[in-house]
């Protein structure tokens, strides 16, 4: 293949890639699991108390789509509490590893969100931080699962993807009892 054509096949794989609705995965962003489900309060908020739990800072720059390793151990989810739910507190649940790898899975197929202006249903915050647990780590990999509004999957510092309806199928079997899903 000469040089011209082997230019126009390297251009045009790029300009594929970079349309594709999947996108390329970033790395995994590693945090350390909670052995118990954060603190959540109460706060005065308009004509209700706004029920919330701090998040950790995000870095703004995107590098990659959020992403999971294939082969995690385990998985620890923190329910995150919507802003007027009582009782106002998160919950803790962990999932075995074939939960876990099912998880991953919907996760890395999930395509990219799109770009463009969305109208999307109220959002009062309810989501899960899912830790997936690597063999022989403190550390597991990192993914932020917004449940209302416009829904996704979040990691600081990665592109947000789509929330799909498998994924949102199998993250019920982790959920806390009583849960209210959206």
């Amino acid at each position: 293949m000469n040089r011209w054509w082997r230019a126009v096949a390297v251009a045009s794989a790029a300009t594929v890639a970079a349309c594709s609705p999947f996108g390329a995965s970033g790395a995994p962003v590693r945090a350390t699991p909670p052995s118990a489900a954060p603190s959540a309060s109460a706060r005065p908020e308009g004509a209700g108390h706004a029920c919330l739990v701090p998040h950790g800072a995000e870095d703004e720059r995107n590098h990659g789509l959020v992403s999971v390793g294939d082969q995690p151990t385990g998985v620890v989810a923190v329910w995150l509490p919507g802003m007027n739910q009582r009782p106002c507190r998160a919950a803790l649940t962990r999932g075995s590893a074939d939960v876990a790898r099912r998880l991953a899975k919907d996760i890395r197929a999930a395509p990219k969100w799109p770009s463009g202006t969305f109208n999307c249903p109220s959002d009062d915050g309810v989501g899960a931080r899912l830790y997936f647990q690597r063999s022989g780590s403190t550390l597991a990999d990192l993914v932020d699962i917004r449940l209302s509004g416009c829904r996704g999957v979040d990691a600081p510092g990665r592109s947000a993807r789509w929330m799909t309806d498998r994924l949102f199928h199998d993250l019920s079997s982790i959920e806390p009892t009583p849960w209210r899903p959206r």
